[in-house]
């Protein structure tokens, strides 16, 4: 009776509201996702629980039993028998299959379990694994009777490795979905205690997660300050959730920067002032398309070793990030990106409307790994066609299933026109974007370009009015349409296709001048009813203005003659 009123803590400092506090008459499942996080914390929770009252402690081996006895608290505890402690026999689970828990208890009893003992059981997936879905109702209906009878809590602890996506949904479906649950696993330098289910002295708290930390003094996790709720984290409080660091190129030449904000002047700088930040928000410039690699990295190493809390904004600042470099940042960690037309006063809205918001996407460790995907190849311009379809499919098939959209061209050669001259005109300034040449067309592959932006794209390869190289275009953005594409074009190579590299690689390019007497008449019916001169594109892309319409293969594919295309209008996000 005595122990009942004591409260048994949960192994964890500094937990607000009586969190940290385990509640009687209910079943408990403290699940531990990694062995970093059972290493620092089940130690701890069976000291608090020694300190509360007398323990009854079923391990699952000797080896942890024996290494727990180290701690002095636990050893004085088992000492002086206010500890007792079992080790689970090979053939229980059997006997649990067969009657559920009372063989179990039967013995407990019969070997010293008493009612004033608190009841654990570590690792208590031995108990669970294997049963059907009648054995673990019975046993989850002995686990509700037995934790309403005792004064003191009963816990079943879960060691790694398991399957949380697996083991948790059983968990809650337990003791009638009264099953208590709290769950430790680490986040960066840090931990994250998240609670499915607990009744607090303020009232019962439902998907609430607590960041913590290892206090090096006492060898214990504390909390940190840091709460977050429901199934998708949004922040409640922490220390530094207003807090602001951004570089300065980030906020160079803007007025009204909000004066608690720190500013830092390099990548290097911003490693170092985010360092110990947990809910902040992180402001980088995007800078030039060549300092990409930097911010990645910069992106990718914050995501991985700061909590999920920590807000990653980059902002567009000088050019226009391309879309796969855009996707590429979210995928490494950022949290948003910003593009250049956005004006401050919206930036300081976004900033404020992601302040509650954590990460949820997941980062894969290895930055090569996590970027590849994103990335075009590496060659660009002419390609042989055998090179052009190698490349063009390794691209879709590296990018398949990421969100990515790229468009192949297929243009038309006008008769009159030699094929390298129509080659000759065609230049490219980005990785991924290539072009080869079959008997009569010209094929163009844009990576990470949607149909929206071909046009733009277009205008901008070419040094000369298409109208003055080319007849009709057909154009897919899909993936079974680009392979379509590309399949004639690899048969053809069977019965032999021309190689221009050398005769690329030794003739100059064309300049845009008037064209020969014999193509103006050509074009000159249609391109009276043109614009004067086509909007260049931005040297960088930007956002596609609207959704791509899927394309099939055949059918999908868009058809029209080169003199019917109205010159497009910049989107504000050119994506070519």
């Amino acid at each position: 009776m005595v122990g009942a009123a004591v409260p048994t803590r949960i192994g964890i400092e500094g937990l607000p509201d009586g969190v940290g506090q385990l509640p009687p008459h209910v079943p408990v499942s403290l699940v531990a996702a990694d062995d970093s996080s059972a290493a620092l914390w089940f130690p701890a929770l069976i000291e608090d629980a020694v300190a509360a009252g007398p323990v009854a402690l079923v391990a699952s081996g000797t080896a942890w039993a024996d290494e727990l006895l180290l701690r002095p608290p636990v050893r004085e505890a088992y000492r002086t028998g206010r500890l007792m402690l079992w080790v689970l026999s090979p053939g229980l689970q059997a006997e649990v299959r067969r009657h559920g828990l009372p063989p179990l208890l039967e013995e407990l009893r019969r070997t010293g379990l008493k009612d004033e003992h608190a009841l654990y059981t570590c690792d208590a997936q031995g108990l669970l694994t294997g049963l059907s879905v009648t054995e673990l109702a019975r046993v989850s209906r002995q686990l509700s009777a037995l934790c309403r009878e005792r004064l003191r809590p009963v816990v079943l602890g879960f060691f790694p490795p398991l399957e949380p996506e697996v083991l948790l949904p059983a968990l809650r479906n337990l003791c009638q979905m009264s099953m208590h649950i709290a769950t430790l696993h680490t986040e960066a330098d840090r931990w994250s205690l998240g609670l499915e289910r607990w009744n607090t002295d303020a009232g019962a708290l439902f998907q609430t997660a607590f960041g913590l930390l290892h206090d090096g003094a006492s060898g214990r996790l504390a909390a940190d300050g840091t709460r977050t709720r429901g199934a998708v984290r949004e922040l409640v409080e922490a220390v530094d959730q207003s807090e602001v660091i951004a570089t300065r190129a980030s906020v160079d030449g803007q007025r009204g920067v909000p004066g608690h904000w720190r500013i830092v002047d390099s990548l290097a700088d911003m490693e170092v002032a985010a360092a110990a930040s947990v809910a902040a928000t992180v402001l980088i410039d995007a800078g030039q398309a060549s300092d990409f690699e930097a911010r990645a990295r910069l992106v990718h190493q914050l995501r991985l070793s700061r909590p999920l809390t920590l807000k990653i904004v980059v902002r567009e600042n000088l050019g226009k990030l391309r879309t796969h470099s855009e996707q590429a940042l979210l995928q490494l960690g950022a949290s948003a990106v910003v593009y250049k037309e956005v004006g401050f006063s919206r930036l300081l809205q976004l900033l404020q409307d992601i302040n509650a918001q954590s990460h949820t996407r997941k980062v894969h460790p290895d930055y090569e790994e996590a970027l590849g995907s994103f990335m075009p190849a590496r060659e660009r311009g002419y390609q042989p066609p055998a090179q052009f379809c190698t490349l063009v499919r390794g691209m879709l098939d590296r990018t398949h299933g990421i969100g990515l959209s790229h468009s192949l061209v297929r243009l038309n050669v006008l008769a009159q026109i030699p094929h390298l001259d129509a080659l000759r005109a065609c230049h490219t300034s980005r990785d991924g974007d290539l072009f080869t040449a079959d008997h009569e067309s010209v094929y163009v592959f844009l990576f990470a370009c949607r149909e929206p932006d071909v046009e733009l794209a277009l205008n901008r390869l070419f040094t000369l009015p298409l109208t003055q190289l080319f007849s009709s275009e057909a154009t897919d953005s899909s993936d079974t349409g680009i392979r379509a594409m590309v399949t004639p074009l690899q048969e053809s190579l069977r019965k032999g296709l021309p190689d221009y590299s050398a005769a690329l690689a030794d003739s100059p390019r064309p300049s845009a001048s008037p064209a020969p007497a014999l193509v103006a008449q050509a074009v000159a019916p249609v391109s009276a009813a043109l614009p004067t001169a086509p909007i260049p594109a931005p040297d960088a892309p930007g956002t596609e203005s609207r959704p791509l319409l899927p394309m099939a293969a055949g059918p999908g594919v868009q058809h029209r003659p080169i003199g019917r295309r109205a010159v497009p209008r910049p989107s504000p996000r050119s994506m070519a």
